[in-house]
């Protein structure tokens, strides 16, 4: 994604928002803001799906942070 696609997305993220008169929607935004701070693990069984999936060596990837970030640099996302 190119920075300018980028920051027009997120200016068209915050006009909806702005806009927005559905407490519950602003309250599963706000939700959404602080889920993104926390780390997530993943189970035996989730790993183990995950690897068969992609087709990793499971021994690298212990956490899900690790594996999103590898993902992401290898897919340029």
């Amino acid at each position: 994604m190119n920075t300018q696609y980028l920051e027009n997305e997120k200016l068209s993220i915050i006009n909806w928002i702005t806009q927005l008169q559905d407490s519950s929607m602003l309250e599963k935004i706000k939700a959404l803001m602080s889920s993104s701070d926390k780390s997530y693990s993943l189970t035996d069984e989730q790993q183990k799906a995950l690897d068969s999936q992609i087709g990793l060596d499971p021994k690298l990837y212990t956490d899900a942070d690790k594996l999103y970030s590898d993902l992401k640099s290898k897919y340029e996302l």
